[in-house]
């Protein structure tokens, strides 16, 4: 059992647990998801539960890690009933994997990593090893693969020249063909190459032919120093490692290239078929709470939560969408019933954190170092049509702001009072936080803004905060082919 301080354990900053809930109904597009990937099945792969009591299963798991905390049995199940009403109501959903594989004894609960990648062939094979473990119970990956030499580069202990990076790139999306993620879903990547790696022309226009490479996203890693050379229509430098072979060894300038010819080669190419994106890795990195630990130099697949080597982050959104109180005069947002959920929700995730299972034992250290968290939002295109504000109004950015700081203050209030009840996160020692003297954090990070891709579909909500593109529509041939046919509900 874990030493906790319980005074800071009050209930009520949760809410009341509602003694005539009703379950949410599931929608006909919603079940159908449900179904495919999500409800358990039998050896025969008959379908043994339904979505009500997958919320069962799930709030069950997440609330076992209270006990290890020194709650009484009477407590744990208070917050088990909080967390399955907050479900079940379809007004917060954790990332696919906690809902695929929390309660069955098997899987991660995580939906996003970002794994290390060295320049060496123990490190690129462990690279391989590691994602299939991770995708093998419904993960995503994500690599750096800036420290891969140049293609064409000599290599001492074999005498021959380095196949580059764009060839351990492929390597890796057959790795992720081979292992569908949790025997229910494609593998999903993301590969980050820093603009001054010589191979970054290769690596903007590697997917240029539409299907190669189609498991993983790419983004190009911008640097100040490039951002301010296109802006002065300047060269920029290449590096390279003085010795490869050494990852401590400096880097050299390996070449030039102009800054304003590289930014249009990206920015043709995210028109032609939105590929790459480009992440601000210095600014990445100026604003990450653990500099102490690393340095951060890539994503997970969809870019969203920039991860240090093994980290990995639990995703869960909040349809914001459900919390407008609708009246006959004006609709306004409910923050007091937003605050209780935020502030659940927030302990939801640290639980996943400690009834997860991980893939490596290098990804469980990490994660439990630094407990980060990503806590987002679904249905923000949905309240604004119930507040009556249009999307790409000045008004909707001023709720999209309120809305978020909002968010990061009943988070961080949760956070600090789940490190008096239970500690600060480990890894808090040394970082900037800590010696700007700030209260005490149990998780590095809290919020993420995630794209919800199926798990909005459950909740019948918009997913993630894009707007609504189409009134009606349909996805064709997803889920194993299946097409699903909408008519967006706010006006049905």
């Amino acid at each position: 059992m874990v030493e906790t301080n319980k005074t800071n354990l009050e209930f009520s900053r949760y809410g009341e647990t509602n003694q005539d809930f009703e379950p949410a109904p599931i929608s006909d597009n919603a079940k159908v998801v449900l179904d495919k990937r999500y409800l358990l099945k039998d050896d025969n792969d008959e379908i043994i539960e339904t979505p009500n009591q997958m919320f069962i299963r799930v709030a069950k798991a997440l609330a076992k890690p209270e006990k290890d905390y020194g709650l009484k049995d009477s407590e744990v199940k208070q917050i088990e009933n909080l967390f399955y009403q907050s479900m079940a109501s379809l007004e917060f959903l954790p990332n696919s994997p906690t809902l695929m594989n929390a309660g069955t004894g098997a899987g991660t609960l995580s939906a996003c990593f970002v794994l290390p990648l060295t320049d060496s062939m123990e490190g690129i094979m462990k690279a391989a090893h590691d994602a299939a473990m991770v995708q093998k119970f419904g993960g995503g990956t994500g690599f750096s693969l800036s420290e891969i030499r140049p293609t064409g580069t000599p290599i001492a202990t074999t005498h021959g020249k380095a196949c580059g990076p764009i060839a351990v790139l492929k390597h890796l999306s057959s790795v992720s063909t081979l292992v569908t993620q949790g025997g229910k879903r494609d593998g999903a990547n993301m590969a980050v190459m820093d603009v001054h790696h010589p191979n970054i022309l290769d690596f903007i226009e590697c997917k240029k032919i539409e299907g190669e490479i189609h498991n993983f996203n790419i983004s190009v890693g911008a640097s100040d120093e490039f951002m301010q050379a296109v802006k002065d229509g300047t060269e920029y430098s290449l590096y390279v490692k003085s010795d490869p072979a050494d990852s401590e060894s400096e880097l050299i300038e390996a070449g030039k290239l102009d800054a304003r010819e590289v930014f249009n080669k990206i920015v043709h190419g995210a028109w032609s078929n939105g590929e790459p994106g480009m992440v601000f890795l210095d600014e990445v990195n100026k604003n990450s709470p653990v500099r102490h630990v690393g340095r951060i130099t890539a994503t997970n697949p969809c870019g969203e939560q920039p991860l240090l080597p093994n980290e990995s982050c639990n995703l869960g959104s909040i349809d914001v969408g459900k919390f407008v109180i609708e009246s006959e005069n004006e609709n306004t947002i409910d923050w007091d019933r937003l605050a209780k959920i935020i502030r659940l929700t927030t302990r939801f995730l640290d639980n996943v954190i400690d009834a997860n299972k991980y893939a490596i034992p290098e990804i469980e250290e990490m994660n439990l170092g630094t407990r980060k968290l990503g806590l987002g939002v679904m249905g923000f295109a949905d309240m604004l049509v119930k507040l009556g504000i249009p999307y790409d109004s000045e008004a909707g950015v001023e709720i999209a702001r309120k809305l978020m700081e909002f968010f990061k203050e009943e988070s961080d209030k949760e956070s600090r009072d789940l490190a008096i009840e239970r500690g600060p996160f480990p890894k808090w020692k040394g970082s900037k936080m800590e010696k700007d003297g700030e209260e005490p954090l149990r998780n590095a990070c809290r919020l993420t803004v995630a794209p919800t891709g199926t798990i909005s579909m459950i909740a019948g909500a918009s997913s993630g905060i894009e707007p609504i593109f189409s009134l009606a529509y349909r996805k064709h041939n997803i889920l194993e082919g299946e097409t699903l046919f909408y008519v967006d509900k706010n006006f049905e």
